[in-house]
C-alpha cells in the first residue's frame, strides 16, 4: 500500500506540472490550498474547466456539502484585496472576471474585469473591493476564458466575509459577469481572440495586446445574453462579424512582435504594459497541450496529502478565526510564514 501511494503521489506531481490554472488565494471551495477542507472532499481536478469537470457555478461546489461553506477570509469593503492564481498551462492568456454573489450563486456582480493578457501578464491581481459591497458572507469567484485551445471556461469560488460594507452593488457599475462555454447558454468564445466583455463594469484593467488600445466593442465570442442563468445583460451581448474580424486581424498582426512579460501585481487602472504573444510563448502553450482531458480521481488518490506552493497575500486580508476549530488560524499562520 505504501508503495502504491508513493507511485500515485509521483504521478500527481508529474501531472501537476502540466496543470491548467486555479485559484490559490483566497482558498477556494474543495481546494487543496484550503486546509479547512477534509481530505475526502479535496478536488485534485480544480484546474479542469467547467463542463469537462463540474458545472456552473463554482463546479457545483456551493453547499456541497454545507459544512464546507465557512468563510476563509475577511475583507473590508473599499479595501485593496489580493487574488493569487497558480498553474502552468496559461493557454496564451485570455480574459478574466472576478465577481461576488450574496445568494449562494444565484446572481453575480462583477467587481473587476481583466481584459486581455490574463494569466500571461501576472498571476497576482490587486483590486479594490467596492465600498458598496454589503456586509455579510459572500461567494467570491474567478472566471477565465482562455485564448488558445479548446473553448473552455474556468471557475473557482471561495467563501468570504465582507466587513464595514455599503448599501449594495448596482447592476450598472457591477453587472452580471460574462459566461460562455459553460453549457448554460448559447455563447461560445472564438479561439485566438481575447474576449472583450460586453459588460465590463466599473473596474477594468486592459492587458496583453489590449493594454494600449483599450477596446470597448464586444468581441471574441458568438451568442446572446452571455450571462448566468436567470440574469440579463445590460447591453447587447452578441458579437458582430465586423467587430470579430477587426479584433482577429489585430491579434494576428500583434503576434509577429515579441515582448517581454511583466511581473508583479496588476493594479486597478489602465496602465498595464502591453504583452504580445511571441513565438516562444506559443510554443510553450503548444507544449503544455491545448486539449484538456479530465483527470480521473481514485479513492487512493484522495487519501494522499498534497502540498502546494503558497503566495503570501497582502496584510489587509484577515482570516476568520473559528472558535470551534483551529484550522483557519493555522492556515493563516502557514500562509504568512511562507
Amino acid at each position: 500500500m505504501a508503495f502504491t501511494r508513493h507511485i500515485l503521489a509521483s504521478l500527481f506531481a508529474i501531472s501537476g506540472a502540466m496543470a491548467h490554472m486555479q485559484l490559490q488565494w483566497p482558498p477556494a471551495l474543495h481546494s487543496k490550498f484550503n486546509s479547512a477542507t477534509p481530505e475526502e472532499y479535496i478536488d485534485y481536478s480544480m484546474t479542469s474547466p467547467l463542463v469537462t469537470d463540474g458545472t456552473f457555478p463554482c463546479k457545483g461546489f456551493i453547499n456541497n456539502p454545507t459544512s464546507l461553506m465557512a468563510p476563509t477570509v475577511t475583507w473590508d469593503a473599499g479595501s485593496t484585496i489580493n487574488v493569487t492564481l497558480t498553474g502552468t498551462a496559461t493557454h496564451n492568456g485570455g480574459s478574466c472576471q472576478f465577481a461576488l454573489s450574496y445568494d449562494n450563486g444565484t446572481t453575480w456582480s462583477t467587481i473587476y474585469s481583466y481584459v486581455g493578457g490574463c494569466m500571461i501578464d501576472t498571476l497576482n491581481y490587486d483590486m479594490q473591493l467596492p465600498s458598496e459591497s454589503p456586509s455579510g458572507t459572500a461567494i467570491f469567484a474567478w472566471m477565465w476564458e482562455n485564448h488558445s485551445g479548446n473553448r473552455e471556461m474556468y471557475m473557482n469560488c471561495a467563501v468570504v466575509d465582507i466587513a464595514n460594507g455599503g448599501s449594495g452593488l448596482d447592476s450598472t457599475d457591477y453587472p452580471a459577469p460574462f459566461v460562455a462555454n459553460a453549457g448554460v447558454n448559447d455563447c461560445v468564445t472564438i479561439e485566438g481572440i481575447d474576449v472583450v466583455y460586453p459588460n465590463l463594469g466599473k473596474n477594468v484593467q486592459y492587458g496583453g495586446s489590449y493594454a494600449s488600445t483599450k477596446p470597448a466593442t464586444p468581441a471574441g465570442f458568438t451568442g446572446s445574453n452571455c450571462v448566468p442563468p436567470g440574469q440579463t445583460s445590460s447591453s447587447n451581448s452578441t458579437s458582430s462579424n465586423s467587430s470579430t474580424t477587426s479584433f482577429s486581424a489585430g491579434v494576428a498582426a500583434s503576434t509577429s512582435t515579441s515582448a517581454s512579460t511583466p511581473s508583479g501585481s496588476a493594479g486597478v487602472g489602465n496602465n498595464a504594459a502591453a504583452v504580445t504573444p511571441s513565438s516562444s510563448t506559443s510554443a510553450t502553450a503548444s507544449a503544455t497541450g491545448t486539449t484538456c482531458k479530465r483527470r480521473k480521481r481514485s479513492a487512493e488518490a484522495r487519501s494522499l496529502k498534497h502540498d502546494g506552493m503558497r503566495r503570501s497575500p497582502h496584510s489587509h486580508d484577515r482570516l476568520v478565526r473559528k472558535s470551534t476549530t483551529g484550522r483557519v488560524a493555522a492556515m493563516k499562520a502557514e500562509h504568512i510564514a511562507r
